[in-house]
C-alpha cells in the first residue's frame, strides 16, 4: 500500500526548502519521493493507496541513530554510579547489565528500545551490543526484534578481552559468521580491554568483510592513559598501527580525548565520529569538540535515550561552549546518520519519514526552521512514522506490535535483570 501525505509542510534537509505539497510515499526504498499542489496527480495509476492529511502538520525525513546500545534499555535506575572514575562506572555499569543478559531479556530490551526509537521519529539505529555471556545468537535476536516492530538497524557485536580471552574468541568467531550473510561492523569495546592479538584479527575480519569497525576511542582520559601505558601510543595511533584507519566505513564513539595528531588521523582516513553529548554529560568525561575533524560527525544516544531530537538539542547547547559550531552544524550532524548509510551503501530511502503535529504559536517557515527545531520541537510532537514506506506508527500507538504486551514483558525482564545483578 502507498501512501500519500496530503497537504504537508515538508522540510528537505537537503535542498534546506520547506515546501506546502502532497508527497507520495512507495514502499520501494529505491523510489524517490514524488511530491505534487496537485493531489490527483499522485493518485494516478495508484490502486492501494492510504491517504493521510497533514494540513498544520510538519513533515520532514526520519532520524537515524548513530550509537546505540539497547541492552541498557531496562536499566534506567542503574546507570548512576556517584564517582568520577569512569572504569569503576564501567564495572558497576554496563559491564555489569552484559553479564547478565540471556535471550529473553534481550528480546525484551530490544522490542522496547525499537518502539521508543519509532516514536521518536528514528527508523533506523547503528547498534554497538554487548552480552559477553550470551554471544551466539545474540544479533538475530535483536534483528528479529527490531524486525517485528519495524526498526532497521546496522549492528555490531562489542568484542574486549575484559572478560576472558575465549570470550572475545567467541565474539570474534560469531561476527565473522553474522558478517558472511548481514550488513554489520565489527565491534570492538574500546582500545584499553582489547590486547593485541584480538585488535589484529578484529582488523583483519573487518578486511575480510569490507566493513569497518565501530568501538569507543578516548571517551574517557582512562582509555589514552592505558593504552600509552601498555602500548607507548594514543589511542588512534595504536589504531593507526594495527591498520584499522585503512578501512572504510569505520564508526568511533566518543573521541572526546584525543589530541591534534590523533584527530587528524582521523580526518584524513574518513573515519566518522559518533557524538553522543547525552551520555557524556551523565558520565562527566568531557565535552567533545570537532577541532580538526573535518564534517564525518553525527550524532548517537549511547543507550541514554532514544530521542535523537534531544541529542541534536544538548548538542548545540552544550557543545557551543566549548565548539566553534552553529545551529546549521549540529543539524547537519544529526542528519549524516543517513549520509554514513548512504556512503557505506547501506539502503535506508527517502521513504523514511516522521509527521510531526507542531502545536508551534509562530509560523514556520525554510528561514526558521532551525529555530524551530532547536528551541520547540519534541519528540513528544511525533504523530505518524514511516519506516521503508509503511506507516509504523501513528497517532501515539505502534501498529506492528502491541505495546502493552511489549511493556509487560519489559517490565518482567527488568525485574529479573535486576535480581540478577544485585545477588
Amino acid at each position: 500500500m502507498s501512501i500519500i501525505l496530503k497537504n504537508a509542510n515538508y522540510f528537505d534537509f537537503r535542498q534546506n526548502k520547506m515546501l506546502f505539497t502532497n508527497i507520495l510515499v512507495e514502499t520501494d526504498s529505491k523510489k524517490k519521493l514524488m511530491t505534487s499542489s496537485d493531489v490527483n496527480d499522485l493518485l494516478e495509476n495508484q490502486t492501494d493507496v492510504r491517504i493521510i492529511d497533514c494540513f498544520g502538520k510538519l513533515v520532514m525525513h526520519s532520524f537515524v541513530n548513530g550509537h546505540h546500545h539497547s541492552y541498557v534499555s531496562l536499566t534506567r535506575t542503574h546507570k548512576l554510579t556517584n564517582t568520577d572514575d569512569f572504569e569503576f562506572r564501567l564495572k558497576t555499569g554496563a559491564w555489569k547489565i552484559d553479564q547478565f543478559l540471556d535471550a529473553d531479556v534481550l528480546e525484551a530490551c530490544s522490542l522496547y528500545s525499537a518502539m521508543e526509537s519509532l516514536k521518536n521519529g528514528v527508523t533506523c539505529v547503528i547498534e554497538h551490543h554487548s552480552s559477553q555471556n550470551c554471544i551466539k545468537g545474540s544479533l538475530e535476536t535483536i534483528e528479529k526484534a527490531f524486525k517485528k516492530v519495524g526498526l532497521q538497524f546496522l549492528p555490531c557485536f562489542e568484542i574486549s578481552d575484559r572478560k576472558s580471552y575465549s570470550a572475545s574468541d567467541e565474539g570474534l568467531d560469531y561476527t565473522d559468521s553474522w558478517l558472511s550473510s548481514h550488513p554489520g561492523l565489527v565491534g570492538l569495546h574500546a582500545s584499553f580491554t582489547v590486547g593485541s592479538t584480538t585488535l589484529k584479527n578484529a582488523v583483519e575480519m573487518a578486511s575480510k568483510h569490507k566493513t569497518g569497525i565501530h568501538i569507543h576511542v578516548a571517551e574517557d582520559p582512562v582509555d589514552e592513559k592505558l593504552t600509552k601505558e601498555k602500548y607507548g601510543c594514543s589511542v588512534v595511533q595504536r589504531l593507526e598501527l594495527a591498520g584499522a584507519l585503512s578501512l572504510k566505513n569505520n564508526i568511533f564513539g566518543h573521541g572526546l580525548h584525543m589530541d591534534v595528531k590523533e584527530r587528524t588521523l582521523v580526518r584524513d582516513s574518513g573515519t566518522w565520529m559518533a557524538v553522543n553529548f547525552d551520555s557524556n554529560l551523565n558520565n562527566r568525561v568531557g565535552f567533545f569538540t570537532s577541532t580538526e575533524l573535518g564534517d564525518r560527525i553525527m550524532l548517537g544516544t549511547d543507550g541514554m535515550h532514544s530521542d535523537m531530537i534531544k541529542s541534536a538539542q544538548t548538542a548545540l547547547f552544550a557543545g557551543q561552549n566549548f565548539d566553534k559550531v552553529g545551529w546549521g552544524d549540529i543539524y547537519a550532524r544529526l542528519r549524516n546518520g543517513a549520509r554514513y548509510l548512504h556512503e557505506s551503501n547501506i539502503p535506508h530511502g527517502s521513504n523514511n519519514l516522521v509527521v510531526f503535529d507542531y502545536d508551534s504559536p509562530t509560523p514556520v517557515t525554510q528561514n526558521n526552521f532551525l529555530g524551530h527545531f532547536y528551541f520547540g520541537l519534541e519528540g513528544r510532537h511525533v504523530k505518524h512514522t514511516i519506516a521503508d514506506g509503511k506507516l509504523i506508527f501513528s497517532e501515539g500507538r505502534i501498529l506492528t506490535a502491541d505495546e502493552e504486551i511489549i511493556l509487560k514483558e519489559s517490565r518482567k525482564a527488568a525485574q529479573l535483570l535486576w535480581n540478577r545483578m544485585s545477588e
